[in-house]
């Protein structure tokens, strides 16, 4: 298996709820006094800003500060799944707006470390957002152990995103890398065995979003043996897409998961048969 303010009073709270249920309600644009519903409203000498906080959903390919591929998968509910060059991954949760800053855990492949032989790091990104368009992020990491090392980070939106998901899409067996043939079902069964180290892999991919192309996906390891038996019994999560632009569809499941009480980054990828 490779592991490779709104401010209201008075009536004009009820209209402004509604709003905000709409997710449009804001302050005027001039700094001047929120005079919304009310005549300088219906008589246009009013301006407000209607438009919504930038949104980071989105398949995001990038590169690192030397260059090498990076990869962002953010869901319509902020969540996000980092998976950088040498495999690790990280995920957290990026709010709606322009501006991006959080901390996240970063965790290597099982049998891999960090430089200092540490499996785990304590990170943030700083950056911006320009929606379906850019990311630019600062990774700043500090191991368990207290190697600090730090990337910059720049991402362009890839518009597979926006091709949308079923099960009837992403249904089918996949050749992954590994050499193992993972199988899923009309339902989003999962099912896959390595020849090598024995392990029987069960799970299930579901649809989040139909418009958008990422799936959740839950995978449980069992029967493993070797250095991988520490997965028997360890479950994983994460999202999978399925690039089906060229000649041969591709799918790639990011998960993470708890191996013995250490958390493990699994990628895997495969082609379809």
């Amino acid at each position: 298996m490779n592991t490779k303010t709104i401010v209201t009073t008075g009536i004009t709270l009820q209209f402004c709820g509604l709003l905000v249920l709409m997710q449009a309600c804001s302050t005027s644009t001039d700094n001047g006094p929120d005079c919304r519903f009310n005549e300088d409203w219906l008589n246009g000498r009013c301006s407000v800003d209607l438009s919504l906080p930038a949104q980071p959903s989105g398949i995001w390919n990038g590169t690192d500060s030397e260059g090498r591929d990076v990869l962002l998968l953010v869901s319509v509910g902020g969540t996000f799944q980092y998976v950088d060059a040498a495999g690790n991954q990280g995920w957290g949760f990026f709010p709606a707006g322009s501006r991006i800053m959080n901390s996240f855990e970063l965790v290597s492949p099982l049998g891999q470390s960090f430089a200092d032989g540490t499996t785990r790091a304590d990170c943030s990104f700083t950056g911006s957002l320009v929606e379906h368009e850019t990311i630019d992020l600062t990774q700043e990491c500090t191991t368990s152990l207290g190697l600090r090392f730090s990337e910059t980070l720049a991402f362009d939106f890839n518009a597979l995103y926006d091709r949308g998901s079923s099960l009837d899409a992403i249904s089918g067996t996949y050749q992954m890398a590994s050499g193992s043939v993972l199988s899923i079902a009309a339902e989003g069964e999962v099912f896959m065995q390595d020849a090598v180290t024995d392990c029987v892999t069960n799970g299930r991919i579901i649809i989040m979003v139909s418009r958008s192309n990422l799936y959740r996906v839950t995978l449980q390891h069992d029967s493993c043996t070797g250095p991988e038996a520490i997965l028997n019994g360890a479950n994983f999560s994460g999202f999978a897409l399925l690039d089906d632009t060229g000649t041969t569809d591709v799918l790639v499941v990011a998960t993470i998961g708890d191996a013995a009480g250490t958390a493990v980054s699994l990628l895997q990828q495969g082609a379809r048969l």
